[in-house]
């Protein structure tokens, strides 16, 4: 009897175990998968974080390589210097625009292209205070030149006389005073007319009226809208009046010649 008994129990406590063992195995196979969706997600998380820290640094540099070529046109020389177009006889370099006039006279042409014309003498620099302040340098004799006798632009329209004129970039006229109150620049001649062959150059055209006696031309240059605005417009006329004004007209007046 107590073999039976005895029997029983072994048996018992072996189906018993059994059973523990059957029960454990859940919980180990859920705390591997635990640990492996962990491992997983860390690994994801440390992917990604990867992948982002990647993308951020090649998206910085590729602004940075983007931002390169602004930093190199900032540093590039303003129009008008290099070469510079004009000078004032103390070597000073005249900008494209600008809102002060040129307290001296200024060397002009000073990238003459011509083969057989070089740039103004300094003998030959225009004066910007006589022009304007001086009326035996003027048309007339009586008034002082206006500014936009050569800067024809700086207005807002043409003229009476002058309706051949059709680029107006002004809401003005331009006066001493009113650049001081506008502030707006006031461009240089080389702005529109440039040398002959400057390339990628784009040349005004301007057709006079038939009365006017004058041949329409097709390209004016720098050199074109010189002779025609300061020697035949303005020193021609100017010299009729008076032969004692110093008004250069000839080539060698004004032009240093190239060998």
């Amino acid at each position: 009897m107590r073999l039976k008994l005895l029997i029983l129990i072994v048996a018992l406590g072996s189906l018993a175990m059994t059973l523990a063992c059957n029960r454990a195995s859940p919980t180990a196979s859920l705390t591997q998968e635990s640990n492996t969706g962990a491992n997983s997600n860390t690994a994801a998380n440390s992917n990604a974080a990867s992948n982002s820290n990647i993308t951020a640094n090649s998206n910085a540099a590729a602004s940075s390589n983007t931002a390169a070529p602004n930093s190199n046109d900032s540093a590039q020389e303003p129009a008008g210097t290099g070469p510079p177009h004009a000078v004032d006889v103390d070597g000073k370099v005249i900008p494209a625009s600008g809102t002060v006039m040129p307290d001296k006279p200024i060397i002009l042409a000073k990238d003459s292209k011509s083969p057989i014309r070089g740039e103004l003498k300094p003998e030959a620099a225009f004066d910007h205070v006589k022009h304007t302040t001086d009326p035996r340098h003027s048309l007339d004799g009586k008034t002082v030149t206006a500014c936009v006798e050569c800067h024809h632009t700086e207005q807002p329209s043409a003229p009476k006389g002058q309706e051949y004129l059709k680029r107006f970039e002004r809401s003005a006229v331009l006066t001493a005073a009113q650049l001081e109150e506008s502030k707006q620049p006031v461009k240089s001649c080389r702005v529109c007319h440039f040398q002959e062959g400057e390339e990628g150059a784009t040349y005004p055209s301007v057709t006079y009226p038939r009365e006017m006696k004058r041949p329409a031309v097709a390209k004016v240059t720098n050199e074109e809208a010189y002779h025609i605005n300061c020697r035949t417009a303005c020193h021609e006329v100017v010299k009729k009046r008076d032969p004692t004004v110093k008004a250069p007209q000839d080539c060698v007046d004004c032009h240093s010649r190239k060998q």
